[in-house]
């Protein structure tokens, strides 16, 4: 009876052997084929950074953002509705090419306009312009009376 239960736990102990090895050989194929597709997968990832980066400096450059940079003559307090007011004249710019926007045009947009806001009227002056994806317009800002009109 020792000799038979022997035998079982030597053939038990024998057959998980032969299995592990053949197993591990499995095992170990799967993992360097994991790490063969890591490297894959970042070698990819580059590859693919690389191209966007391509593509985007393909892509004709565009006007994301309008600052307007206003000074008061009088250096009095530059209010916000005539702030929002001058960034409704420009706001269609927005999203145009820059290479594609004639710039006389863009400096006459502003370049002695006069704005009225309750009752009172001001004449822009551009002083300058940054043209690029951020269009910054650098006025002067004059409160002028009735009398001033031609």
């Amino acid at each position: 009876m020792k000799y038979s239960i022997s035998l079982l736990i030597l053939g038990v102990l024998a057959g998980t052997i032969i299995m592990h090895t053949i197993q591990g050989k499995a095992l170990d194929k799967l993992y360097w084929e994991k790490e063969n597709l890591k490297v894959e997968l970042y070698e990819t990832r580059e590859q693919l950074k690389k191209i966007q980066e391509q593509h985007k400096s393909l892509l004709p450059a565009l006007i994301e953002k309008i600052e307007l940079e206003i000074t008061m003559e009088e250096d009095s307090f530059v209010e916000p509705d005539l702030k929002l007011r001058i960034y409704d004249l420009v706001k269609e710019v927005l999203g145009q090419e820059i290479q594609a926007l004639p710039y006389p045009l863009l400096f006459n947009l502003l370049h002695e306009r006069i704005v009225q806001m309750e009752g009172k009227q001001f004449r822009l002056e551009v002083e300058a312009i940054i043209i690029g994806k951020t269009l910054v317009y650098y006025l002067k800002v004059k409160k002028i009376s009735a009398e001033d009109l031609p």
